[in-house]
């Protein structure tokens, strides 16, 4: 039995699912953002769901894969890790999707917790 206004697990899901689709890609289309990295956390939970499909002998990938999130109440913490282009500073670009994502948050009604931006590596 549910409280009434109270969100189902189900609504839970698909909320979290739709914000880290949005917050990935505020990342991904960030100028300097080559692309997203996959974590392993979000690998293995996509096993663990069986919702990885297999394409041509590799693993399907979800622009959210570089996305990982804990959420505590209404205050979210993200850590996103991506690969840089070589025209662009890395840590400018790595603000800048960090002040994408707090963006992100806001439009959502949420209040950013820690933000964390890794840059793996810069492509050239």
């Amino acid at each position: 039995m549910s409280v009434p206004g109270t969100p189902t697990a189900k609504e839970l899901r698909a909320a979290t699912d739709a914000l880290c689709d949005d917050l990935a890609t505020a990342a991904a289309t960030t100028a300097g953002v080559v692309r997203l990295e996959p974590t392993l956390r979000n690998a293995l939970r996509r096993l663990h769901a069986g919702s990885t499909v297999l394409l041509n002998g590799r693993g399907a990938r979800s622009a959210a894969d570089g996305i990982e999130l804990h959420r505590r109440a209404d205050v979210v913490d993200v850590r996103v890790d991506v690969v840089t282009g070589p025209d662009r500073s890395a840590a400018a670009t790595a603000r800048d999707v960090r002040r994408a994502l707090v963006e992100v948050l806001a439009r959502h009604d949420l209040r950013s917790g820690s933000i964390a931006v890794a840059v793996l590596s810069v492509e050239r």
